[in-house]
């Protein structure tokens, strides 16, 4: 079927829709089904037309006029030319997401429906001003037309309710309007502050004890099963030192240490075959593997570097079982662009030595090994300012699957994990250039964007962002607020995003979750404001309880409208 025909019976549905409740189905007349027509005849390149475009960015509306050759198709004509963007006294400015495509455009009764790509959503930019500035300026420029009294928006054929903060509500037409700060300031207002309702630390954290520590606090912290008990060991790196704790009596012991002659990088990860963690470090001397032996910690392997160790990430990339190390290697340049020099070496361990399985060059600037398309394997998510690239293993070689220009920038907070329970990891990232969160699935060769979510009270979120695996039912986000001890909950719940804040007493701060005790639910790993003067320095366990959860905030459902084929 022909994309006009199927957005013809897109807008008779949603217009059939719209007439039913209004009339409550009583005998009202329904609008009959718009013809497609015939093709538009070739255009006189002698005659041509002028557009007047409406370019909406730092609160105010720029208009524009283009002359184009002459078209019966007008309104598709001044889509295409507010894609190409202006050049204004400031420099270029884009309006719409970097490689939205216009599907289709018909005018009904006064309603231009329109129809974009993908990207038109997951590639924005995010932030209030920029979903003004981008849906004001389609509406505007559309609203030239003598025929066209409102614009609704649709993607890839189907309705959607927000592209970004969710300040612009597009589940209904959107009229054209007067741009001023003003505006921007109206529809602010319109976000739910999460914080606002914000529970107590001890609504979440039930019970806590503390572990102390000596000799500083720990400049990281990794959690997981490295002996095979089924509870995880705490792996405490604080300047050259990396030293295992573990949970014996009632309390935690040190039960290994190593210094090493550079502040070392630590990941844990199973390359031996089984659950149980390795210790990856990597420092000056080279990039060694401990593991537990069945007595102790032992050095299982060793490989001299030569280089700076830009990132240092595992993951079974070819779904054998055993995850690979993969190093970064070179220096960044002086626009933070990219690496200079740049390579990426990846091994494996089989037990007896390490097997160099690829050395390429490669010039981004971090890794992040997760499972995003359910095959079983790891792909490799790249990143850099330009955005985050994925390879995947391909039997043979790492080829790149697909890439998303607005995913994470090389300053920005990444994480993966299932946080919408479909089997595979998604990505989650707090951009650097965005006072917003955002949330991708791999969907069909490529990040779709599942979620954005909103600052908290109009402020910047912390850049600090954890996954509580046991968040009642659904996976859920933490993400620190912009004040200390001030945290913000998301999820994904059956019928749309649920949001809650939470506020700590002492300037609590998250560092990670693990199932130190062994009984299957994680614990709370995390801080409190101390004096660093204080002969010790105190890190709290906290056993969790089940959150209480307002209703949920709108989402966009990607359901096939009635009559829609």
């Amino acid at each position: 079927m022909r994309r006009g025909t199927k957005i013809a019976l897109l807008v008779l549905a949603l217009i059939a829709a719209a007439a039913l409740a209004w009339a409550g189905g009583a005998g009202r007349p329904h609008p009959a089904a718009p013809s497609p027509g015939s093709p538009p005849a070739p255009p006189d390149e002698t005659k041509t037309v002028k557009l007047k475009l409406h370019f909406v960015y730092s609160g105010s509306d720029h208009v524009v006029t283009r002359e184009v050759p002459a078209t019966r198709a007008v309104a598709r004509a001044a889509l295409q030319e507010l894609l190409k963007g202006y050049l204004g006294a400031a420099g270029e400015v884009n309006v719409l997401p970097p490689g939205t495509q216009l599907r289709d455009i018909a005018i009904l009764d006064g309603i231009a429906y329109v129809d974009f790509s993908r990207e038109f959503r997951d590639n924005h930019w995010g932030g209030v001003a920029s979903e003004v500035d981008t849906i004001y300026s389609v509406v505007n420029t559309l609203g030239e037309f003598p025929t066209v009294r409102g614009v609704q928006f649709l993607l890839e054929g189907s309705p959607l309710r927000t592209i970004g903060a969710g300040v612009v509500d597009l589940a209904q037409p959107l009229k054209p309007r007067r741009i001023a700060p003003s505006l921007y300031t109206q529809l602010a207002a319109r976000l739910v502050d999460p914080a606002a309702r914000a529970l107590p630390w001890n609504a979440w954290v039930k019970s806590e004890e503390r572990l102390a520590l000596r000799e500083g606090f720990p400049d990281a912290l990794a959690l997981g099963d490295t002996d095979g008990d089924g509870a995880d060991e705490l792996v405490l790196t604080a300047g050259k030192r990396v030293g295992i704790w573990d949970r014996e009596a009632g309390g935690f012991a040190s039960v290994w240490e190593r210094k090493f002659s550079s502040a070392p990088r630590v990941v844990l990860a199973a390359t031996r075959a089984g659950s149980r963690k390795d210790l990856v470090v990597a420092a000056e001397e080279g990039i060694f593997i401990f593991g537990w032996d069945g007595d102790g910690y032992v050095q299982l392997g060793w490989q001299g570097v030569s280089g700076n160790i830009q990132d240092l990430a595992v993951g079974d990339t070819d779904g054998n079982g055993r995850a690979e190390i993969l190093a970064l290697f070179g220096r960044v340049d002086g626009a933070g662009e990219e690496l200079a020099g740049g390579r990426i070496v990846i091994w494996e361990w089989n037990g007896e030595t390490y097997l160099r399985r690829r050395e390429e060059a490669f010039s981004f600037l971090r890794l992040l090994p997760a499972d995003v398309n359910g095959d079983g394997r790891d792909e490799i998510l790249a990143f850099a300012r330009r955005g985050v690239t994925v390879f995947g293993w391909q039997g043979a070689a790492y080829v790149e699957l697909g890439s998303n220009p607005a995913a994470g920038g090389a300053l920005a907070t990444v994480l993966a994990g299932d946080v919408n329970s479909d089997g595979h990891a998604d990505l989650v990232v707090r951009d650097e250039a965005a006072p917003s969160l955002y949330v991708y699935s791999w969907q069909k060769g490529g990040f779709s964007k599942l979620w954005q979510g909103p600052p908290a009270g109009g402020q910047v979120l912390g850049r600090e962002a954890f996954i509580w695996p046991a968040g009642g039912g659904y996976p859920t986000l933490l993400v620190a607020g912009n004040n200390p001890g001030s945290y913000v909950f998301l999820r994904a719940a059956a019928d749309g995003w649920q949001q809650q804040g939470l506020v700590g007493a002492s300037s609590e701060q998250v560092l990670g979750f693990g199932d130190v005790d062994g009984d299957g639910a994680p614990e709370v790993i995390f801080r409190r404001h101390q004096l660093l003067s204080n002969p010790v320095q105190w890190l709290y366990i906290g056993r969790l309880g089940s959150l209480s959860w307002p209703a949920p905030a709108p989402q966009d459902k990607a359901k096939t409208p009635p009559g829609q084929l």
